[in-house]
């Protein structure tokens, strides 16, 4: 499956930067939605930050590019989406700390830099963070506007699963609303 999603996108005819370019823009383009391994982003087109940056993950192993998983932590109420009022209602409530990951490379310097590429461009009018289009394998970018707490090369699957059984109970219920509500509210922009 990842041999063909790359060969589809070109990739593997390019060389360097511009490999890992073209392979941060096209895994970006897919869509957020629910889809949280690479099986399921490959096939329904959609991928949320677990998803994407898996799929991310395994094109760079099939390239032969070096990288790292990084998890933080983040308020949603601290991002600056213009959220509607229903998730801002649950946000005023006791927020939680939600885990985020993304991925590091290295550039041409041999410097670690950070690449998300969660938030696809069509949700840039809503206060996302999007991914640069401009971005040219060099320079790190994450799409949060501010993170709380950060891991470098943590087990993706463990660190999240410790960060939401830290939440209290009431955290926990609302975190699992917001989401919900959260990806419908995604799902109506497209």
């Amino acid at each position: 499956m990842i041999h063909a999603f790359l060969e589809q996108s070109g990739i593997p005819e390019l060389q360097g930067k511009a490999r890992i370019v073209r392979l941060a823009h096209t895994v970006c383009a897919i869509p957020w939605g629910e889809a949280r391994t690479v099986e399921d982003v490959l096939q329904k087109n959609v991928g949320t930050c677990t998803g994407k940056h898996l799929l991310f993950q395994a094109c760079c192993e099939e390239l032969g590019i070096r990288y790292r998983p990084v998890v933080c932590t983040f308020f949603w109420s601290a991002q600056e989406i213009k959220f509607p009022e229903n998730l801002l209602h649950i946000l005023r409530g006791r927020e939680w700390e939600h885990g985020h990951n993304f991925v590091q490379i290295q550039n041409s310097d041999a410097q670690w830099i950070d690449v998300d590429i969660t938030w696809d461009a069509p949700l840039a009018p809503y206060g996302f963070a999007t991914f640069p289009e401009t971005w040219d394998g060099e320079t790190s970018f994450v799409g949060l506007r501010q993170i709380e707490k950060r891991w470098e090369g943590a087990d993706v699957s463990k660190k999240k699963k410790e960060i939401v059984h830290s939440l209290s109970p009431d955290q926990k219920n609302r975190r699992d609303v917001f989401l919900k509500e959260f990806i419908h509210w995604i799902d109506s922009l497209r």
